[in-house]
């Protein structure tokens, strides 16, 4: 059976109702994204509508994200761009990590240094998206589920990027800070309406699933099952 018709098998067979994204004042969510904007495709709602519950690292620093720039030049717009959203979202806590877009599988002496003992939630990117950041993200998290110390009860929660989910068991109505959203897409992409008309298309269809104009949803799994599950093999 090949890898994404098992993991669909699999994130069937944990499917639940689909419930309504809160977050406590008490709660304390890590955002670990592959490339800076990859988290505010797929949920700088949330992140906007909860900053002071919000730390998002960004695991490399865009290198290789605009055309026609030199690596520097774009490392440097990446990092400005990422500063200035974070800003703009008032979280908590960011960092944005000295590693070139494509080198994460690299770099897990690092990634290993991420402190998630005292995250009640952790949410990462789609496990099914073939970016090969995204996979060393992956990849690296686990590994770091089973050295490092982490809270019993939590829960990773994927949300949707290029790859949207199979299975979805939590949204979050985000029709009250859809602006704060867009602002956010349009300082990492300037020049492209489409991208940012498709992030805000998305998340208006997945408001169907909701009484809301606007959502983010999201697949949410303990840290036993993400631990079952078969993960990308270089």
């Amino acid at each position: 059976m090949k890898y994404d018709a098992l993991l669909f098998r699999q994130l069937n067979d944990t499917k639940s109702p689909l419930r309504d994204f809160k977050i406590k004042i008490e709660t304390k969510c890590l955002v670990l994204s592959p490339y800076p904007g990859c988290e505010t495709i797929g949920m700088g709602g949330l992140i906007a509508q909860y900053p002071k519950n919000f730390e998002v690292l960004s695991l490399t620093n865009g290198s290789s994200l605009i055309k026609n720039v030199s690596r520097i030049e774009a490392t440097n717009i990446k990092r400005e761009q990422f500063h200035q959203v974070m800003k703009l979202a008032r979280v908590r806590g960011y960092k944005i990590f000295d590693i070139n877009s494509g080198e994460l599988k690299n770099e897990y002496k690092k990634f290993s240094k991420i402190d998630i003992s005292e995250a009640d939630f952790i949410f990462i990117p789609n496990p099914l998206c073939c970016d090969s950041d995204t996979v060393a993200l992956v990849e690296h998290f686990r590994k770091i589920l089973k050295t490092n110390e982490y809270k019993k009860t939590l829960q990773i929660y994927f949300w949707e990027d290029k790859t949207t989910l199979s299975n979805i068991n939590y949204c979050a109505n985000i029709t009250n800070i859809t602006s704060v959203k867009k602002e956010m897409l349009e300082k990492y992409y300037p020049n492209n309406e489409r991208l940012i008309s498709a992030v805000m298309g998305l998340n208006k269809f997945r408001a169907l699933e909701v009484n809301a104009d606007y959502a983010e949803c999201f697949c949410c799994l303990c840290a036993k099952d993400f631990l079952n599950f078969p993960l990308f093999q270089n």
